[in-house]
């Protein structure tokens, strides 16, 4: 009876591990001294650490690790430059390359996904490159010409439709792989996407439509269906409003606040500029940080038709007249009801503050929340 037993239990142990997939990520770097290697698992909004090692003296590693879906993980070295993988259960992953050059020029072989990534990355490089060295030679010439303003600024969106047509055909050609999701989440700095336009939802709701079907258990590919579907109710939202303001009779729906000193300003006065029609509030912190960098761009872009039609949603104007003085700002700022109680705030969908808008000359929707580095950009091709 006890022979049966163990029997089972050996059985129950066996069926357990063959269903745990172990995998290997593997390989070898040239040109080290004794450095070490992270590896991190990527969520959508947050890393974790799965291991670190040191390299052996012939620069090769070796990371053991159970994997039971497919997901995104990442090598870092001790410059903090990455190598991202897309490791589905039971790979054996080799990576070749100089630690030197970490995350440029490595090979990836054992992993088709991990390949695909390596070329969105090599392609996103490229395109940086050239990016870094258009602006370098526009900045370095200080007496540069209206002309060159507009062959630097149409060089600059071929080199940026270039990527995006890439970054579009790879996504369309491959909808059922995991890597679409990485090239939907490419930047080309910081604050810029590759797919940045509204109407780019669309390429992460037919990813997310496919994925969610292939990958049900996946925890990354369900993070990711999560927040293309809430991209795309944003997506809606602002298509929702661009219809109601055709509607209108002035072409955008107006609102009427007073100014500081009590004159009623419309919005729909400032038609034929480009306006930022942006809410705020003064008891918001980031409010009081992006009121400084506004009047900044307002001062720079308010020659080529471009205004600013501020709305603070507040109930004590004392305290908006002290903080349009504090900072001095020029552009127009008006004052209406609380955020919670105000019409603008049901005209407009504001669920929180700051918001803005930006319209075009005909008052139809650009883009909404646009901030800093962002917005001049907007600005810079629209005037």
């Amino acid at each position: 009876m006890n022979k049966i037993v163990l029997f089972l239990l050996l059985s129950v142990i066996a069926v357990s591990c063959k269903n745990k997939s172990n995998t290997e990520i593997q390989g070898q770097f040239r040109n080290t001294q004794k450095n070490s290697l992270k590896l991190e698992y990527l969520d959508i909004n947050k890393t974790i650490l799965i291991d670190s090692i040191g390299l052996k003296k012939d620069g090769s590693f070796s990371f053991k690790l159970t994997v039971d879906q497919p997901g995104l993980y990442i090598l870092r070295n001790e410059d903090g430059k990455i190598i991202s993988l897309l490791v589905s259960p039971g790979e054996d992953i080799r990576i070749e390359g100089d630690y030197k050059d970490f995350d440029r020029h490595y090979s990836v072989m054992g992993s088709t996904e991990s390949e695909f990534i390596r070329q969105l990355v090599e392609k996103l490089n490229d395109t940086r490159a050239q990016l870094k060295m258009l602006d370098s030679t526009y900045k370095a010439d200080p007496s540069v010409s209206g002309d060159k303003i507009a062959e630097y600024l149409k060089h600059r969106k071929d080199i940026i439709k270039e990527q995006r047509d890439f970054s579009i055909s790879f996504i369309i050609e491959h909808l059922s792989s995991v890597a679409s999701i990485y090239a939907l989440y490419q930047k080309l700095n910081p604050e810029e996407l590759v797919l940045s336009e509204n109407k780019d939802i669309q390429y992460m709701k037919i990813v997310a439509d496919s994925l969610s079907v292939k990958y049900p258990g996946s925890s990354f590919v369900t993070s990711f269906v999560h927040d293309a579907r809430a991209a795309e109710t944003r997506y809606n939202n602002l298509i929702g409003l661009q219809k109601k303001m055709k509607q209108a009779e002035a072409g955008i729906p107006d609102i009427s606040f007073p100014d500081p000193s009590g004159a009623i300003r419309n919005l729909s006065s400032l038609k034929g500029k480009i306006v930022l029609l942006y809410f705020w509030s003064v008891y918001s912190d980031e409010s009081k940080k992006q009121n400084p960098v506004f009047e900044r761009i307002y001062r720079k872009y308010k020659n080529k038709g471009f205004e600013i039609f501020a709305v603070c949603l507040d109930t004590k104007p004392d305290n908006w007249l002290k903080m349009i003085k504090f900072d001095e700002l020029s552009f127009i700022n008006t004052f209406g009801p609380e955020f919670v109680d105000s019409p603008a705030s049901r005209i407009y969908n504001l669920q929180a503050v700051p918001a803005n808008y930006l319209l075009d000359r005909e008052g139809n929707i650009l883009a909404r929340n646009l901030y800093g580095s962002e917005l001049e950009k907007w600005l810079d091709n629209k005037l």
